[in-house]
């Protein structure tokens, strides 16, 4: 299973390498600066008050939060206004990899396995995995193949994440074993 975190790929100086995106500003909310924030674990509550945000280069601290539909509600320390707020609008929310809330065994936040080399539980090297999309029901991996004799194949290989198909995820070698439904490959 993975988790619904991606690293920042705009990292303008070297201590940003280590953020990860969390949400994206909507819109402010009412007259007293609050924002709308669009979370990308779909889990609107995961911010409390005196949690720090990085958005546009600068940190910001949560003073209240609050939900609106699916979206989080965030009011933030001296944004105090709607012209203040607006600012913020489209902008993401980054938190250090090291402040998310640690993974049960076997899920994996996104970028703590783009970028792993691939293969199948019978040795097959099917190139790196390079992006993972969010349907509705399930994620799919996207392997690029690198190999000479790999660009025979398609220029990305689909990988439905179904119980069972991720086997194995080493993060210290950056390798990922996998058991594809019959018929992908």
């Amino acid at each position: 299973m993975i988790g619904s975190k991606n690293l920042s790929d705009n990292s303008p100086d070297k201590k940003d390498e280590n953020l990860v995106v969390v949400g994206r500003v909507r819109r402010p909310t009412g007259i007293k600066g609050a924002v709308l924030v669009e979370v990308y674990s779909g889990i609107p509550d995961r911010f409390v008050a005196g949690d720090v945000v990085i958005a546009g280069g600068k940190e910001y601290e949560i003073v209240a939060t609050g939900k609106s539909g699916d979206s989080a509600k965030l009011t933030f320390a001296s944004i105090d206004s709607i012209e203040k707020a607006d600012p913020l609008r489209d902008l993401e929310l980054s938190v250090p990899a090291e402040d998310l809330p640690e993974n049960p065994p076997g899920v994996y936040y996104h970028y703590e396995i783009i970028g792993n080399a691939v293969s199948t539980i019978d040795g097959q090297q099917l190139g790196t995995l390079t992006e993972i999309l969010e349907t509705g029901s399930n994620d799919v991996l996207i392997i690029t193949p690198e190999s000479e004799a790999d660009k025979k194949k398609p220029a990305e290989i689909l990988i439905p994440v179904l119980d069972g198909v991720i086997v194995n995820v080493d993060k210290e070698n950056n390798t990922m074993e996998i058991d594809p439904p019959d018929g992908i490959l």
